[in-house]
């Protein structure tokens, strides 16, 4: 069984749907919880794959946490770090975070040229949707990572740092009834989630597997288009 060790920042953004996706590749999770006082480890262990989620901008274990991935990156265990923790592993090796307020809710990206040939990204759809939910934007990459979505804004949505650690700034894991149950979207972007999340769980799936793939030791080339 690959294992992954997920950090869990705030109770509301644990791993939602992508939980049973990653289940269904054979990935087991042991999740920690700093939010509940569990301490955030040194390194991820004897666990295959880091997963760390949104939540834990200014947090008091912020600093453990980029240690955390820092660590991960150094081992090359695949890392995936969804929303500020996207941006906090992006800053620790150099790039630049600014504060900005832009509307919450879905937003299509288009791949870039070098995610052709990424591990998990290279077979997906060249437009992926994804939900927009931050108060923090990436706005420059860390020279040692590679762009591989952008929003047509030029959002730099999803990157990779090195070869094995993957940063998605916006959201795939939750539902549109999860998204509700937030408070910070209002009707016209709920009802845009409804609509796009049939092909949120059809891009997203098939990548969140391959990422248990990776995990569990493939790291060759992958089929060009997912079947």
């Amino acid at each position: 069984m690959t294992t992954a060790l997920v950090i869990e920042n705030d109770p509301a953004q644990g791993l939602g749907r992508a939980a049973a996706w990653l289940a269904e590749a054979g990935m087991e999770l042991d999740t920690v919880r700093p939010h509940l006082g569990e301490a955030v480890p040194n390194s991820a262990g004897g666990h295959d794959a880091l997963i760390a989620l949104g939540g834990g901008r200014g947090k008091d274990w912020s600093d453990d946490l980029t240690g955390l991935m820092e660590t991960a990156v150094a081992d090359t265990t695949p890392v995936l770090a969804i929303c500020s923790s996207s941006r906090m592993l992006a800053a620790a090796f150099g790039g630049v975070v600014e504060d900005r307020d832009e509307p919450f809710g879905p937003r299509m990206l288009a791949k870039r040229d070098a995610a052709g040939r990424d591990l998990i990204f290279g077979p997906a759809p060249m437009t992926i949707d994804v939900i927009r939910w931050r108060r923090q934007e990436l706005v420059e990459l860390p020279p040692e990572a590679t762009l591989l979505a952008a929003s047509p804004q030029g959002a730099l949505e999803i990157f990779r740092i090195r070869d094995t650690a993957w940063g998605v700034q916006s959201h795939f894991e939750f539902t549109p009834e999860q998204l509700a149950g937030f408070g910070a979207f209002d009707d016209a972007a709920l009802a845009k989630a409804a609509e796009v999340d049939e092909h949120i769980v059809h891009t997203w799936k098939p990548i969140i597997q391959r990422f248990a793939r990776v995990a569990a030791g493939e790291r060759k080339a992958l089929p060009v288009l997912d079947a």
